[in-house]
């Protein structure tokens, strides 16, 4: 099962976030921004190798980007505005459905 990994990056600290494919939380943790092989190896072990990270565009996001894809991780870069949209889209089911 794939679980989903949301990162939000400052200066010195990443909160880290997993969900599983309904959006429960699975895990909440943070760690020092560098160096980014303590994100890379906080995410294996908390969502595995197939992790699918989503982080939002800022200062740090081009550097993390690509040394969490030298680890072989897979991340997308997600605008605020954009993502903030397609949350607004999403369908909440509830149990009388």
């Amino acid at each position: 099962m794939t679980h989903f990994v949301g990162l939000d990056v400052s200066q010195k600290m990443t909160a880290i976030c997993v969900v599983d494919n309904v959006g429960r939380r699975l895990w909440r943790g943070q760690c020092p921004s560098v160096p980014p092989e303590q994100i890379g190896g906080l995410v294996r072990r908390h969502a595995g190798d197939d992790a699918r990270i989503g982080i939002e565009t800022g200062a740090m996001t081009p550097w993390l980007v690509h040394e969490l894809r030298n680890f072989g991780l897979e991340v997308v870069c997600l605008d605020a505005r954009h993502a903030r949209a397609a949350l607004k889209m999403q369908i909440n089911k509830t149990g009388s459905e």
